[in-house]
């Protein structure tokens, strides 16, 4: 007769059979997929003491384990001056980006999108051109995002500007979205603790984003920079590995930011 002893060890040799073959040990699993995003995303544009301010995140996602980093910039739009019923052409200027992820520390120059919109080119558009209408008849941003019209043209209501403010939030990551196209042009030394300072340029370039005629550029219509200066330490993961790669020279003038990041991921792999 068979012991209750030997029975257990039986279901639990049975579970551990068909654990393994059905792949539901960790052991077993599928290696955790990881990932860099040092251009960030912007989650909301909202007023910050009157001043109209982006917030976003940068991430790092390294064997299941994700860090964040949080991002705020100031944000400013201009309308420049245009003849009655007509769209105005706005200016939007990002203030620089500066963040520090595992590392890499990124500096970026202002960003500027010049906006061409349309009365009849979508929603986006049709609110662009009131709050370019809104601006030209002297009109703060502040005021018109607190529901401020005119006597020829009607304010914005509450509905309006949130619909407003997600099509920039919308607007911007798009635009930035393309930051990871930036070409090393030159490996700059840098301070210690720091190895190296990558410097990349992005621009100008001229966009549809959103049905939206966008001229994407660093303000004073040039290019746009990125420095990433690779900070090695404890705790600094990124920096380590991008000063790793830097140290081989295995980075190379021409990249993009996008394979930099893809060189950094594929030592990820290995560790």
């Amino acid at each position: 007769m068979i012991s209750i002893r030997n029975k257990i060890v039986s279901v639990g040799v049975a579970v551990a059979f068909l654990s393994m073959i059905s792949g539901l040990p960790e052991a077993l699993a599928a290696p955790k997929a990881n990932s860099i995003s040092i251009v960030p995303t912007i989650t909301s544009l909202s007023l910050v003491n009157g001043v109209l301010t982006a917030t976003g995140i940068a991430t790092a996602t390294i064997n299941g384990q994700t860090t964040t980093v949080p991002f705020a910039a100031p944000v400013d739009i201009t309308a420049v001056p245009s003849q009655p019923g007509v769209c105005p052409v706005l200016d939007l200027t990002l203030g620089p980006i500066h963040l520090n992820l595992l590392g890499l520390d990124v500096q970026t120059s202002p960003i500027c999108l010049t906006i061409t919109a349309i009365q009849s080119g979508g929603l986006l558009g049709q609110l662009l051109c009131g709050l370019g209408n809104l601006l030209n008849q002297g009109l703060t941003l502040s005021q018109i995002l607190a529901g401020v019209g005119t006597q020829t043209t009607p304010a914005l209501t509450t509905a309006q500007i949130n619909q407003l403010l997600g099509g920039l939030t919308n607007l911007l990551d798009h635009a930035l979205a393309n930051l990871k196209k930036a070409v090393l042009t030159a490996i700059l030394p840098a301070l210690a603790p720091a190895c190296s300072i990558l410097h990349l340029e992005l621009g100008p370039l001229h966009l549809n984003l959103l049905g939206l005629d966008v001229v994407l550029d660093n303000c004073t219509n040039g290019a746009i920079t990125v420095d990433i200066t690779a900070i090695p330490g404890p705790g600094n993961l990124l920096g380590n590995l991008l000063c790793q790669l830097l140290g081989g020279n295995l980075i190379n003038l021409g990249a993009t930011l996008q394979q930099i990041l893809n060189q950094i991921l594929a030592l990820l792999k290995g560790l």
